[in-house]
């Protein structure tokens, strides 16, 4: 009989959690506020290091490589179940685009706004004595010892308004335009597994050639949230008017530009694909009916894009689907 009630006790599944989610929009608004937590942290945790080190722990390059680092881990972290978009003008995209939900919008959009203002607590307080030092407790926006780059983006002095509006529209299209072609399985995409590299990389590639003019932001989400922290920091309301007002720039471009991106793709290479032999554009066979999208494109992108995935379907968008 013992033998027997070990034997029973062996067999019981303990690989089910005792405790999970089973409400699908709160585990992709969990997934998608730790990516952008994780990002925004480790992204600005660079920059404090390398303003408060004065050069001494890394350069514009460092923060380059470190963000593009920061968004390859946030991929890892909530690539299979939101998307890991970590980007409002990239959630904004994909919505109109027909990839993601517009009633998953707001979700996204809150979750993104929630982690950056969250991390950037986070790196006040790690670097707090750091900052203190390094100003002299004197919290400013501008000159020699300004503080508050290291959470929002602001305007090089030579930069207007117009010409900070036209950087802004172009680095995030350049963005878009990329990870579209990366997602595009027609096409050269990103090989299965590498896709978050391969994401981090084009955003150090963007800082590299695009980054001095204004930091870079191509994301409305990243750079608010830690605006208004900041303001309630401690460095007040110059945080919304140095730059003749920049603080809208970021917030109004990027999502302009992503939509710019991904469209010139679209209509440059996505929409003249030819059809697979013996098949309509839409429609691609599957091997067996237990098959899922996954055997097109690699899960991280069909979440990514917002697809949905069935037995026996082609995923073709958000909300939608085709039967094979």
């Amino acid at each position: 009989m013992k033998e027997q009630g070990v034997s029973q006790r062996k067999t019981v599944d303990v690989t089910r959690p005792k405790v999970w989610l089973r409400n699908e929009l709160l585990r992709v608004g969990l997934a998608e506020f730790l990516c952008t937590y994780v990002m925004m942290a480790l992204g600005m945790g660079c920059v404090a290091q390398v303003v408060t080190g004065q050069g001494e722990f890394g350069n514009f390059l460092s923060i380059n490589i470190g963000f593009g680092l920061a968004v390859a881990m946030g991929v890892h972290v909530g690539g299979n179940v939101s998307g890991a978009h970590m980007n409002g003008a990239v959630s904004f995209t994909m919505c109109v685009f027909g990839r993601l939900a517009w009633k998953r919008l707001p979700l996204y959009i809150l979750a993104q706004l929630i982690a950056s203002f969250l991390a950037a607590a986070t790196i006040y307080g790690v670097y707090y004595e750091a900052i203190s030092d390094y100003s002299g407790g004197n919290l400013t926006v501008t000159g020699p010892k300004a503080t508050a780059g290291i959470f929002a983006t602001y305007p090089a002095p030579y930069l207007s308004l117009m010409g900070g509006f036209i950087d802004q529209v172009f680095g995030t299209a350049m963005l878009l335009l990329c990870l579209m072609a990366l997602s595009d399985q027609r096409n050269k995409p990103a090989a299965g597994g590498g896709e978050p590299l391969v994401v981090g990389l084009v955003v150090v590639l963007i800082g590299m050639s695009l980054g001095s003019n204004s930091g870079y932001a191509i994301n409305p989400t990243r750079d608010i949230a830690p605006r208004v922290f900041t303001a309630i920091a401690g460095w007040g309301v110059d945080v919304f008017r140095s730059g003749n007002g920049w603080w809208w720039v970021p917030l109004v471009a990027p999502p302009i530009g992503g939509v710019l991106g991904a469209g010139v793709y679209k209509a440059f290479v996505e929409l003249h694909h030819r059809p697979l032999s013996g098949q309509g554009e839409e429609s691609i066979p599957l091997k067996k009916e237990e098959n899922n999208c996954a055997d097109i494109v690699p899960r991280v992108w069909a979440e990514r894009l917002g697809w949905t995935c069935r037995p026996g379907r082609v995923a073709v968008g958000a909300g939608t689907e085709q039967l094979v």
